[in-house]
């Protein structure tokens, strides 16, 4: 049975389990431990994975910025425009972050991924893990024709989990990266070449998810 939340909101029902992974949308309680395990630190400090260093920020700025987007993602998913961030469990312990963002899905199809990781946890395989797991869940559950991804070149180990998942060189082009510009490689998954997890993905609640989305059961 649902919870009353879930009746409310039917993608909190979302629940995706791979291993020792769980994946779910991210939720307001989840935002206290998920702040430690990025506060904790989640790449090399002469690293730049992203467009804006927020992960580098004191412990009240990482808190507060991980909660504003929290809130904003829950409140646009849907729109033409969305990011799907669900939160990623390891052996129960937030351990970080695989989404999606997309625009005009119903029709396009193609979500791009993002995700960060606590450092911990890194050279385990929990990235690629998370990531195929994701590939499964939009492939199979919400319809996806294509999924892309991208990587700063100076980046390789985000590129390495892009390939054992299965995805081919698609391009790229120079981005503003803090105010610099910074060569970002595109990389692009379709649905029969994505190298599937040997455990099982047990997906449930994804028919809420599919709703708010706009698009219907892939199987009917």
């Amino acid at each position: 049975m649902p919870s009353i939340l879930e009746e409310i909101w039917p993608p909190f029902a979302l629940h995706v389990e791979v291993g020792p992974l769980t994946l779910r949308l991210m939720r307001d309680e989840d935002l206290p431990e998920l702040a430690e395990a990025a506060e904790a630190g989640i790449h090399a400090d002469s690293l730049r994975p992203f467009p804006r260093d927020w992960a580098s920020a004191d412990a009240t700025t990482v808190g507060r910025d991980l909660a504003r987007r929290c809130w904003r993602y829950r409140a646009g998913l849907g729109d033409d425009e969305w990011a799907l961030p669900l939160v990623v469990r390891h052996e129960g312990n937030i351990v970080g972050i695989q989404g999606a963002e997309a625009r005009h899905y119903p029709a396009l199809r193609t979500p791009d991924t993002f995700s960060w990781l606590t450092r911990s946890v890194h050279g385990r395989g929990i990235g690629t893990l998370m990531r195929r797991a994701l590939c499964v869940l939009f492939f199979d559950e919400l319809g996806a024709h294509q999924i892309t991804s991208g990587a700063y070149a100076d980046n390789p180990a985000s590129a390495a989990v892009s390939r054992k998942v299965g995805y081919r060189p698609n391009g790229g082009k120079l981005e503003l990266r803090d105010g610099l510009a910074a060569e970002h490689r595109r990389f692009v998954l379709d649905p029969a070449d994505l190298v599937r997890p040997e455990q099982i993905v047990a997906i449930s609640g994804a028919a809420g998810l599919r709703t708010v989305l706009g698009v219907g059961d892939p199987d009917e």
